[in-house]
């Protein structure tokens, strides 16, 4: 029985999330923080969440609270966090891997239609 595409993106994702904190979020951090970050992250990306996000922001208190580091979330780990947070909201847009749709491109005689009814007064 083969494991399906989607499970597979997701298992490579969590090992780049986890070298990311490694390489990003360890040397700015302890252990404890580190972990909880890491947990949190790949939290994310198991049950397919966004991160939290208030009026068009990442909303760092309830991260903070989320990964239970709240008197830890500095502005460097924030600064650090943020392409692991941006990351996993790029990769949640993105279709999934099993349903590989092409996408629709208009025919080159639709695009020349356009073009001229743009011109034309």
């Amino acid at each position: 029985m083969s494991m399906p595409k989607h499970d597979l993106s997701s298992r490579h994702f969590q090992r780049k999330i986890s070298e990311f904190c490694e390489v990003r979020i360890a040397p700015i951090s302890s252990k404890r923080v580190l972990e909880n970050v890491r947990s949190y992250l790949i939290s994310l990306i198991i049950y397919r969440k966004r991160p939290p996000i208030l009026n068009g922001h990442l909303d760092w208190i309830a991260i903070g609270d989320a990964c239970g580091i709240e008197a830890d979330m500095t502005a460097e780990l924030k600064k650090q966090l943020r392409p692991a947070l941006d990351a996993i909201i790029r990769w949640l847009k993105a279709p999934p891997v099993s349903e590989d749709i092409a996408p629709t491109k208009l025919p080159v005689r639709a695009c020349k239609a356009e073009a001229v009814k743009k011109k034309a007064p």
